[in-house]
């Protein structure tokens, strides 16, 4: 198993410390009830002397932020495969009521042995920030984050399709779709521009695959795909013309 620990006593104080620990379990409760191909189990989750752990699934692979790398980037194909188990694998959830919050390339596990592909940190991705500002705000990953997750609103499992677009356009690009150097520069950019187009960047990207990040990377979420299931079959479509 893999077991991630979290200082819980130190990061919260008294009546913070109190609804901290029962988000916690909330949360690693309802990511234990996931049972996916491409996610990775929880098994278990307690405290011990102020520490807070989660046990999981250990998984052998490379996260794929280390194919973010513009001299390693995965074929186009390759990665428009992997984005689509992500979505299917996100459907699930969604299905389930567990959304993720935080999907980015270093939360997908990619085996390059067997081309599977793993979503880690279900649920507890919130719990094991350091850099929370007292409105929630991850300040970490704030450049995967949709509109809707910025302005501290509500959130469905249509932000974690914003996400995975945010992902699979760094997969493919080997930049990010908005980038700034200060954090409220890069909330504009995230919630007004949109991303520049990739088709006849590289070899592999057909023209199909700008209308599926523009969909995904909607500013609303009513007008991104409808669920996970409809952006694989979108995604699948476009690897076969990758």
């Amino acid at each position: 198993v893999a077991v991630k620990a979290i200082p819980i006593e130190q990061e919260f104080e008294d009546e913070e410390l109190k609804e901290a620990r029962q988000r916690f379990y909330r949360e690693a409760e309802s990511a234990g009830r996931l049972t996916h191909p491409n996610i990775i189990t929880v098994y278990d989750a307690g405290e011990d002397k102020g520490l807070a752990y989660i046990a999981m699934e250990y998984v052998p692979g490379i996260p794929l932020k280390d194919f973010t790398d513009p001299t390693r980037l995965l074929a186009p194909k390759r990665a428009f495969e992997l984005a689509a188990a992500t979505a299917e694998a996100l459907d699930y959830a969604h299905n389930q009521g567990v959304i993720h919050r935080d999907i980015k390339p270093a939360n997908l596990l990619y085996n390059p042995k067997d081309a599977s592909l793993k979503i880690s940190d279900f649920g507890v991705a919130r719990m094991t920030d350091n850099n929370r500002t007292k409105t929630g705000i991850v300040l970490g990953t704030p450049m995967y984050m949709s509109p809707e997750q910025l302005g501290a609103e509500n959130l469905t499992g249509l932000s974690d399709l914003f996400s995975l677009g945010v992902t699979l356009y760094e997969l493919l690009a080997g930049e990010a779709p908005f980038q700034a150097t200060n954090i409220a520069v890069l909330m504009t950019k995230i919630t007004t521009e949109d991303p520049t187009p990739l088709a006849g960047r590289r070899r592999g990207i057909p023209p199909a695959a700008d209308a599926i990040l523009a969909k995904a990377m909607a500013k609303k979420p009513d007008d991104r795909f409808s669920c996970g299931a409809e952006m694989a079959i979108a995604l699948r479509d476009c690897a076969r013309f990758a």
